[in-house]
């Protein structure tokens, strides 16, 4: 499989005038720039910390930096950063496609990052493996490399997309926008999706189909086998009447995802892997109200 060759330099730096739009306020960790969800709480100065590649400039204090040569951030009491959690499907079946729906997942996971990086939000980029490591938070504008590094390294094939989810869900992290980029190729995904949505997260579901998934080019006799798991197997006669079976039962599957999304509160997004990525990001996350 060809390497991820990252995103356009020219697609980020049009990405740096928009942000992540969660539809409640969620508490982060350290100082950002969304408003807490606790009360009683007035936009008032709290305390300093050293500067950090990446913070914002507006809450530099330059008197202390004149004074005592050092760089430190104004932190208010009602600002805080919003936890966003990257949640990238690397089962088997994501390689599929020209190019692999792996790869639109890297770049859409990509964009979303540094869109949350230069908002002063703080990612957590999580593989959807068989073990759910610890994941250290991303912050700053400088930290893209970092991001970049790590989808670039990811795994493949390694995970069961559903029993990902339901670790995620089952982790206790703070609630934040859950981000999910897969293609969904998974009959249990939507009980883990509702497990999810009662987490407290808000979700972003972006499921990433390919021309394979949609319309496969079969013929005669086969025997296929389950990419995510190999000792399952079945024995078929690809006839028009059986593709158009497969064919319907997809966009049930589909149907029934997108229903899901909508009673947990979550976005649905299904693309496509040879679509645009300005376009799904520029326009379509957009008029979803996700990104402004």
């Amino acid at each position: 499989m060809s390497e991820w060759n990252g995103v356009e330099t020219a697609l980020l730096t049009r990405l740096e005038k928009y942000r992540l739009r969660p539809r409640k306020s969620h508490a982060g960790a350290i100082r950002g720039e969304r408003l807490s969800p606790k009360k009683g709480l007035s936009i008032e100065f709290a305390d300093y910390r050293h500067y950090s590649p990446g913070d914002d400039l507006r809450h530099l204090d330059w008197n202390a930096l004149a004074r005592l040569d050092k760089a430190h951030i104004r932190t208010y009491r009602d600002e805080e950063e919003l936890p966003v959690y990257l949640l990238v499907d690397t089962s088997a079946s994501m390689g599929f496609g020209d190019p692999p729906k792996s790869h639109f997942a890297r770049s859409l996971a990509a964009c979303a990052g540094y869109v949350g990086l230069c908002g002063s939000d703080a990612i957590y980029p999580v593989a959807l493996g068989s073990k759910l490591s610890e994941v250290r938070a991303i912050r700053g504008r400088s930290g893209y490399r970092r991001l970049q590094e790590w989808l670039r390294a990811l795994p493949e094939g390694e995970s069961r997309l559903s029993a990902g989810i339901q670790r995620f869900a089952q982790s206790g992290g703070r609630a934040g926008m859950a981000l999910i980029l897969s293609d969904g190729l998974d009959p249990q995904l939507p009980e883990a999706l509702r497990s999810l949505g009662g987490r407290k997260h808000e979700v972003l579901f972006i499921q990433i189909l390919s021309e394979v998934d949609m319309d496969p080019d079969l013929e005669g006799d086969l025997r296929l086998i389950d990419a995510e798991d190999e000792g399952t197997s079945v024995e078929i006669t690809a006839t028009s009447a059986v593709l158009q079976e497969y064919k319907k039962r997809l966009q049930a599957h589909c149907d029934e995802l997108q229903a899901v999304c909508k009673r947990i509160g979550a976005w649905y997004l299904r693309v496509e892997n040879r679509d645009s990525l300005e376009e799904v990001v520029v326009k379509r996350l957009r008029q979803s109200g996700a990104l402004g």
